[in-house]
């Protein structure tokens, strides 16, 4: 998510998953150009692009949902929004999860995505039908900005390109906004955009206060639910424009007037 000095999503879902995707807005940590589609566990999703499961068997039970669930989502968010050469890396790593749904997402760079896996969340097998493709559309959608716009490195971009990816996952799952995305009360967020505004521009900025909270006057996933009003009332001033086509977009362009 989901993530993302990324996407999505990521997502107090760690300490590895905070400082990963601080790394994340700089460059990619784990360079996909090395990975081909040759391993016995690696399934074809297209013509350059991969599914490599890494999660030495802890997810066997669960393989075949994952495989359907990526290939109807990667050709989807193909129709929406074309986007080649993406190696999709699936790991068994609990402590980088959602805890509510027992999956995450995250995206390194331009041509890769990390699908987390807890093997013994209860909530896994709803998730696999409710959330994977959600998810991956948002990581999706982070792998194809970085390739124009970039991620950012201010609080303004960061948000920005989350509620882009929010959005675009709604686009291509058509379903109701992720759980990360609503999390503010109208004062709320009224509130904070204003505290937001004021660090705007800041680089380097506190991501992980932003996006996961600091457990005092910011909530968890306060940068996502910003992000995604932002990318909203752009939305739905600017009718005949949607996130698919809007990867390009400077966020300075959702910026509140």
């Amino acid at each position: 998510m989901a993530h993302d000095k990324a996407s999505p999503l990521i997502l107090y879902f760690g300490l590895f998953a905070a400082v990963a995707l601080l790394i994340g807005v700089a460059g990619c940590s784990t360079s996909s150009q090395s990975l081909g589609c040759e391993g016995n566990t690696d399934v074809m999703i297209q013509a350059g692009s991969c599914l490599h499961f890494e999660d030495e068997g802890q997810l066997d039970e669960y393989r075949d949902r994952i495989i359907a669930v990526v290939k109807e989502t990667y050709s989807l968010v193909n129709s929406l929004m074309p986007i080649d050469d993406v190696q999709i890396r699936v790991l068994a790593n609990p402590q980088n999860v959602i805890p509510e749904l027992g999956m995450n997402g995250y995206n390194p760079g331009a041509n890769e995505v990390i699908l987390y896996f807890d093997p013994q969340s209860n909530a896994l097998s709803h998730s696999l039908e409710s959330s994977l493709s959600s998810i991956l559309s948002h990581e999706l959608h982070h792998a194809k900005r970085k390739r124009s716009a970039g991620y950012g490195s201010t609080l303004l971009q960061a948000m920005i390109s989350e509620g882009l990816a929010d959005h675009f996952s709604m686009e291509v799952t058509q379903s109701g906004p992720p759980i990360w995305s609503k999390v503010l009360t109208e004062t709320q967020l009224e509130s904070l955009l204003q505290k937001a505004s004021q660090d705007w521009n800041s680089s380097p900025y506190n991501h992980s206060q932003w996006f996961f909270g600091n457990g005092e006057d910011i909530p968890r996933w306060t940068g996502y639910s910003i992000g995604f009003e932002l990318v909203q009332i752009y939305l739905m001033n600017h009718p005949d424009s949607k996130a698919s086509i809007l990867h390009e977009e400077p966020a300075s362009s959702f910026a509140p007037e």
